[in-house]
């Protein structure tokens, strides 16, 4: 079964494409930049979740995703933001 996509990551995929990215260059980006947690993310993660439960732990993990993809769409957006590097 394949997950939903979210409306952020569309929007995040269509603006690395007018970059000058190829879709799945795009989704590596995605993936690499929004949804790879590192290892201090992770042990926050797993601490919590513990202490709070396995639903806080994914509603922990859903604020970090949005908050980063956030961030990625701002950063996208913005007009002085150079080219991607040939």
């Amino acid at each position: 079964m394949a997950r939903a996509v979210n409306n952020a990551d569309k929007t995040i995929i269509k603006l690395l494409q007018r970059q000058g990215y190829i879709k799945s260059e795009a989704e590596q980006c995605l993936k690499r930049d929004v949804y790879q947690l590192k290892a201090d993310e992770i042990s926050k993660v797993k601490n919590y979740a513990t202490h709070f439960g396995l639903e806080a732990k994914q509603k922990l993990i859903d604020e970090i995703l949005e908050l980063r993809r956030e961030a990625m769409i701002a950063r996208l957006s913005c007009p002085e933001r150079e080219q991607r590097p040939a």
